[in-house]
């Protein structure tokens, strides 16, 4: 046990010391961390969205014109021009579509984006009831301004909740996926450190070699000093994104450590498996840097709904990804309120662990050598 301590110790040290393995693992997830902020805010409010810009082209349908006038200034920002005109505005981008008061209203968009599915909706509700109109403006004219105001006034009929009760910005699907991308950088730590026991890679590992240390002593210190720092590094990203950003991850916090833990383990690991395969080292650090990356483009960082996808269409991904497992276990804890699902995030990922820890201390004592 004191051996163990003090090459822990000694190994604490010597990774602290990695500048390359801990920008991966500490300034990276907060510069991008940042920059998703920056990039998505707070999500996007609709309550607070402006007046959505829009042209009328004129024509002979006065009921429609009346009904757009009198959206102006709440969901439109609506402008007269010229067929020419309107057409032009839209190429520049200056509105979001074009309505054309014929007598059949048409509507031109140049999207499909928030903004000009409004639009759409605008249109589609008016020819909902465009005969109600033409009846009242023939037989009872005065009544036409209160039945244009009554069509005109949308009312929030639904309420979008979880079925904890609980709501999330879409946007927060980008940082969890974040927080997996951290954990999974702790995989160059354990490469370091597995590459620290094989004395043909250094001549730090050949001394380490010729002591009279046992290999499972070398590697349970090895994994726990990665462990260590790699969890450290998590946990100042968590802080950050929660106290600085404003990121919430629900009032659990803590069942977060849990998933941290064992997502740093599973990170770590994973670099500790490479890291013990007879390959060269730019190969190594290459599988794991296309590894990481594509799993956590597999769970949301890069497409937000690509976890929910690869779900529907090939779900054993989710299950074996680490990335997934750990925004998974984020949103059972926030969202989802699903104490089976957490754990069996949490399981699989120590399963995970287990294994690849086993294959790798495997893979380094079966190494002999004829000199040193």
């Amino acid at each position: 046990m004191r051996t163990t301590l003090r090459l822990y110790a000694g190994s604490l040290k010597q990774n602290l010391r990695q500048r390359g393995d801990l920008f991966w693992s500490l300034l990276f997830p907060l510069i991008l961390g940042t920059l998703f902020f920056a990039s998505f805010g707070s999500g996007v409010n609709l309550e607070e969205m402006s007046a959505v810009p829009a042209a009328l082209v004129s024509g002979e349908n006065i009921i429609f014109q009346d009904f757009l006038e009198s959206m102006d200034g709440q969901m439109l920002k609506l402008s007269e021009m010229t067929k020419e005109q309107a057409k032009e505005s839209l190429r520049e981008g200056s509105i979001k579509g074009i309505f054309y008061a014929q007598k059949e209203p048409t509507l031109t968009v140049a999207g499909s984006n928030l903004e000009e599915s409004i639009l759409e909706t605008l249109l589609d509700s008016y020819l909902e009831h465009q005969d109600m109109m033409i009846d009242i403006s023939k037989h009872h004219l005065a009544g036409l301004p209160a039945a244009i105001a009554e069509i005109s006034d949308y009312r929030e009929m639904t309420e979008s909740v979880t079925v904890s009760g609980r709501t999330m910005d879409d946007t927060v699907v980008y940082f969890y996926a974040l927080i997996g991308m951290a954990c999974l950088f702790g995989s160059f730590m354990g490469c370091t450190a597995s590459m620290n026991m094989r004395a043909d890679q250094s001549a730090l590992a050949a001394r380490r070699c010729v002591s009279p240390s046992n290999r499972l002593s070398m590697v349970i210190s090895e994994m726990m000093a990665c462990f260590t720092v790699q969890f450290l590094c998590v946990c100042v990203l968590l802080v950050y994104l929660n106290f600085v950003l404003g990121i919430t991850f629900g009032e659990k916090w803590l069942l977060l450590l849990p998933v941290c833990i064992l997502g740093s383990m599973a990170g770590v690991s994973i670099g500790m498996f490479i890291g013990s395969m007879k390959i060269g080292y730019g190969t190594k650090m290459g599988v794991l840097v296309s590894a990481s990356l594509v799993m956590s483009f597999m769970a949301g960082l890069m497409f937000g709904n690509m976890k929910d996808i690869i779900e529907h269409h090939c779900p054993v991904l989710n299950r074996i990804n680490p990335a997934a497992l750990i925004a998974d276990a984020f949103y059972s804890i926030s969202v989802y309120d699903n104490p089976a699902r957490y754990r069996m995030n949490l399981v699989i990922l120590a399963g995970m662990t287990v294994l690849l820890t086993a294959v790798s201390f495997w893979m380094i004592r079966r190494e002999r050598y004829e000199s040193l």
